[in-house]
């Protein structure tokens, strides 16, 4: 035990000594967490910019205005009277959805003829325009079951009589886990966890690269310590780093930018100790058989992208093609971020999650057995290329 608190002693120096490594290690994931809380702080889309072009100008064109502007839902841009100005505000961005009233819109109403209200949005934005469709159906069907009800109550029609014909069918809509469709909670947690796998990945990742690019690292070769034990102390202080990072994460998401996290804690705290089991592991081997600090940032960098989409967290994996859907399962972020997600809005406990808990555990030993078992073995750094940390190598000359 000693020996491991020796090189886990050896390690915070170095971790902070390097002011770099440091930032990045206790910083940067509180930084990039802020950022996104800042950007998906709001949670659900309102306020959407809508132009209205009334051509009728009549009362009761009036009354659809009246609809949109007294709904939370949009914003009414007052600067929008024709139909150019309307084609030119979604082409600029200053208006997202447009509701266009014809000429003879009154007229038609008072002969009880068909007549159509045009109704536009953006869908360049999907989430503007999946959120503008859901409140322009939801506010004209409002409008129209109010003129409806109006209509037969001018014709003598009691209001009881009106409602049992209006309400002869009749649904009852529940949304469960996420019932106010919050953007926040769908994709939040998943860039927290993407943010702890890549900055907990580099942080280990550059600690082994580090010794053989400073010629330091045969002193752990010829040293009469197990290679469990130098894994076990270059990997503890970062273990210990992420699982407080993975708990402030956490804590700032439901805390401060109203991130639903609910069900067991204990679930929780499971996932996130065998994902930074998986994590400190890997980074470690990676940094075994890395040539230099160069090659792991560029790899960790390229990977992260196409980790986080084949995920299925963005986009339902039963819609991601086969063969990538296959990949995807021996990728530990894809369980994660999706056993975080059930764990914590779905409230699911470790019955439910037994098999993303297994799959995780199998992935923890496999990897953690590579890490520990390794060779002491010197493989000298690369002799070409550029490398970090303070490497005395430089890019070869033709």
């Amino acid at each position: 035990m000693k020996q491991i608190l020796t090189i886990a002693h050896y390690e915070v120096v170095h971790i902070f000594k390097d002011r770099i490594l440091c930032l990045m290690v206790f910083f940067i994931p509180l930084l990039y967490a802020l950022l996104f809380g800042m950007i998906y702080v709001s949670g659900t889309l309102q306020q959407v910019p809508l132009g209205i072009v009334d051509l009728n100008h009549s009362a009761e064109s009036r009354d659809v205005v009246e609809v949109f502007e007294n709904t939370p839902n949009f914003h009414v841009i007052s600067n929008i009277q024709t139909y150019a100005d309307l084609e030119a505000g979604m082409k600029n961005g200053t208006v997202r959805a447009g509701i266009v009233i014809p000429k003879d819109y009154s007229q038609k109403l008072a002969q009880h003829q068909l007549t159509q209200i045009l109704s536009v949005y953006d869908g360049s934005n999907l989430i503007y325009g999946y959120n503008t469709r859901k409140y322009l159906q939801q506010e004209l069907n409002t409008f129209s079951t109010q003129h409806t009800a109006s209509y037969l109550s001018g014709l003598g029609i009691t209001k009881n009589e009106i409602t049992n014909v209006m309400d002869t069918v009749s649904f009852r809509l529940q949304v469960w886990y996420n019932p106010t469709f919050s953007y926040t909670t769908f994709i939040f947690i998943g860039l927290v966890i993407m943010i702890l796998h890549q900055i907990g990945l580099l942080g280990i990742g550059l600690t082994v690269t580090r010794e053989k690019e400073r010629n330091s690292w045969i002193q752990f070769l010829s040293a009469d310590i197990s290679s469990w034990k130098i894994f076990m102390g270059k990997t503890l202080p970062y273990f210990i780093v992420n699982i407080f990072n993975y708990g402030l994460l956490l804590w700032i998401a439901a805390r401060f930018i109203d991130v639903k996290i609910e069900g067991s804690l204990g679930v929780i705290l499971l996932l996130g100790f065998l994902f930074n089991v998986i994590l400190v592991s890997l980074g470690f081997v990676i940094s075994l058989y890395a040539p230099n600090s160069l090659q792991v940032t560029r790899y960790l960098m390229l990977l992260s992208v196409p980790l986080f989409v084949l995920s299925g967290l963005t986009w339902p994996s039963t819609h991601i093609p086969k063969f990538l859907n296959t990949l995807a399962q021996i990728v530990p972020y894809t369980w994660m971020a999706n056993g975080i997600r059930q764990a914590t809005v779905k409230s699911l406990g470790l019955a439910d999650l037994r098999i993303t808990v297994m799959a995780m555990t199998v992935m923890a030993a496999a990897i953690t057995f590579f890490a520990i078992t390794f060779t002491k073995r010197r493989n000298p750094p690369a002799q070409s290329g550029l490398s970090v940390n303070n490497s005395v190598t430089y890019p070869m000359k033709a």
